[in-house]
């Protein structure tokens, strides 16, 4: 049995692994799957990298949300751009372009040299040609971006950027800065020069250019023998140079910026007859004391080397006879031409050429956006297009200052007392006035439908219009329609008998030939715009009693009190009680009443402007003298000593020379 059941062989009993060893197990199995997948990622990184795929590293060690984030504002961009995934854009050198389109190899872009980027963004300025550019290469085409961070958004996506219509050409901006000396016209002037590429014109820089360009043309030879003699350049020489400096290419396709131009009314005049009537004219205004203190520091700056006829009196003859120039021109660009625009010159340089590149640029959208629209045959605005007032009369529509919008509704609003044309629009040569921005962005849309012949309502031949109370009591001498009671109140009060309510005879309309007298100004506006709908009233038989006026003198005692002096007095005592006087050596009766009367007199409607100043001025010094006693009582103490204040020692002299002056009414401060 022994031998036939053979014993089993005691297996070995393994050993029970540390937490040490699987501790050090797992960290060998987890490094060498890291290595395996690093080495992974970096095969299909170099795949990627060959097929030129974009790669992004993100920390994951972070928050979930963060790394969403992270994650979303890489990607984002390539989402944006999916439709450009497979073009191809080559920065370029601004030589290497050059060579390019000189060779052949490459062409201009039908942007020319615009930026495909600003142009989206609707930058209507020329492009500084002189500037520095970042071309790129795309296809066939040589492209010139404004910007490196421009040409990066070309770069991403470039069909973004090409799938506009081709830009229309450019007009020249024309602008003019003019202010006082020392307030910084030059230093605009010039930054404009620098960013924009226009021309800076100013008189002296003309008549120099035109000396040293065109020295034997008898114009500069009349202009060289007044400045021999030493004398200043008559008006109609600098004007003429100034023509002729006009005709430079730069300043016909560029543009220019006249720097201190027109400063007086001939130039005004010279630039209003030869049609150069600037976009923008900007008025750089500063006080005298900081055109002085400008003064002061270019004559103690280190990098002056000449002396210049620039000393404070100087300065301010020079402010003085500007101000008293430049005022028929900032009038007549002011009201006339409608494109003045001031500024502080006292904001910094950085405020200022913000602020009014964006208004020129504005200006400049303004008329690309009306030539357009008025190429494709559509309305166009006309604000801040310098129309004038004559030119506005000659072209009016047949509906004169009426809205069409409006009037489509039955409704005549009459736009005469606007000051402005900021809701004028142009269609078909002619120019329509808008009584909103609502009116005028219908009239925008369609305007076929507000002009004739397919206009609903044609303007009336009767017309609403406002006279003076005086001219209403010469034309109509006897008297208004229905006795004198506003229609509007009337009608719109459904005819109730309260509603029954004079009118004012200062607020008249003619119409009809009839005399209307309203309420209220907004019932005067009401019935300007719908005449038709209260001129027909008829007045019930029983009419209110008319009120006629009462004389207060005849009223008792209590009623001309309440009626005269009634306010003044309760103002008067409420005064007295919050401020409760007590002069120095009165009793507080005699105190009360005297600030009463200074108040009084102080405070009469029907005094004259000395006389009330005068009286507020004594009641002033009146309430500082009554605060010294509550002022030496709080600063004195038990055992008086004499006081080192000088504050103290002054008012206690004060206090005792009061003794023997009591104020009266003759009392002077």
């Amino acid at each position: 049995m022994a031998e036939e059941f053979e014993e089993e062989e005691e297996e070995e009993e393994e050993e029970e692994e540390t937490e040490e060893e699987a501790e050090e197990r797992y960290r060998g199995e987890f490094a060498e799957h890291f290595d395996n997948e690093t080495t992974k990622i970096g095969a299909i990184q170099e795949v990627f990298q060959e097929h030129q795929v974009p790669l992004f590293e993100i920390d994951a060690v972070r928050k979930a949300n963060i790394v969403r984030y992270m994650i979303r504002k890489k990607v984002m961009p390539l989402y944006e751009s999916r439709q450009s995934a497979f073009e191809r854009v080559y920065p370029i050198s601004e030589s290497v372009a050059f060579r390019l389109l000189h060779s052949g190899y490459n062409q201009f872009s039908r942007f020319g040299r615009r930026c495909p980027v600003k142009c989206a963004e609707g930058e209507c300025v020329s492009p500084n040609i002189f500037k520095r550019s970042f071309p790129a290469a795309y296809r066939n085409y040589v492209y010139f971006l404004s910007s490196a961070e421009a040409r990066n958004n070309f770069i991403r996506n470039p069909l973004k950027y090409l799938n506009q219509q081709t830009p229309k050409p450019m007009n020249p901006i024309r602008l003019s800065i003019i202010g006082p000396p020392k307030s910084g016209k030059t230093t605009l002037a010039k930054r404009f020069e620098d960013e924009l590429g226009i021309v800076r014109i100013s008189i002296g820089e003309a008549v120099r250019t035109l000396l040293r360009e065109q020295p034997k043309t008898r114009l500069m030879r009349s202009i060289h023998e007044v400045l021999v003699t030493g004398d200043t350049l008559p008006d109609k020489l600098s004007l003429s140079a100034l023509e002729v400096f006009l005709m430079d290419v730069r300043c016909q396709v560029l543009g220019f910026v006249l720097d201190g131009y027109p400063a007086s009314k001939d130039q005004l005049e010279y630039l209003t007859n030869k049609n150069l009537i600037p976009i923008k004219v900007f008025e750089l205004q500063a006080p005298a004391n900081e055109l002085l203190e400008r003064g002061m520091r270019d004559r103690m700056s280190q990098s002056r080397v000449l002396p210049i006829h620039d000393s404070s009196h100087i300065l301010m003859a020079r402010v003085n006879s500007w101000v008293a120039a430049i005022a028929p021109v900032r009038e007549c660009y002011r009201v006339q031409h409608m494109n003045w625009a001031p500024f502080d010159a006292t904001k910094s340089k950085w405020w200022l050429w913000e602020n009014i590149v964006e208004v020129a640029r504005d200006g400049l959208r303004r008329i690309q956006q009306y030539l357009e629209r008025i190429a494709d045959g559509n309305a166009a605005s006309v604000a801040d297009l310098c129309v004038t007032k004559p030119e506005l009369h000659s072209r009016l529509s047949p509906f004169g200052h009426y809205c069409p919008v409006s009037l489509s509704h039955g409704e005549l609003v009459d736009c005469a007392s606007q000051p402005d044309l900021k809701f004028a629009a142009e269609f078909r040569g002619r120019y329509y006035r808008m009584a909103g921005q609502k009116e005028l962005d219908e009239f925008l849309c369609h305007p076929e439908r507000y002009v004739p012949p397919d206009a609903p309502n044609q303007l009336p031949a009767l017309l609403p219009k406002r006279i003076s109370g005086s001219e209403a009591k010469t034309k109509h001498p006897n008297g208004s329609e229905i006795q004198g009671y506003c229609s509007v109140t009337y009608i719109d009060g459904k005819k109730r008998y309260e509603y029954i309510v004079s009118g004012d005879p200062d607020l008249a309309v003619e119409y009809d030939n009839r005399l209307f007298i309203f309420a209220s100004e907004e019932k005067l506006d009401k019935f300007m715009r719908f005449p038709e709908r209260y001129c027909n009233v008829q007045l019930p038989h029983k009419l209110p009693p008319k009120k006629d006026p009462l004389d207060i003198s005849q009223l008792p005692l209590l009623g001309f009190l309440e009626q005269s002096v009634a306010t003044a007095l309760t103002k008067a005592f409420t005064a007295v009680g919050c401020f409760k006087p007590k002069y120095p050596f009165l009793t507080p009766t005699r105190s009360s009443l005297t600030y009463l009367a200074y108040y009084l007199k102080a405070y009469n409607p029907k005094c004259s402007e000395f006389v009330r100043k005068k009286y507020r001025q004594k009641l002033s010094r009146f309430e500082e003298q009554c605060s010294l006693i509550r002022f030496l009582g709080d600063s004195m103490t038990v055992n008086f000593k004499e006081k080192t204040s000088p504050e103290f020692n002054v008012k206690m002299d004060n206090f005792l020379a009061l003794k023997e002056n009591v104020p009266t009414m003759n009392w002077l401060s």
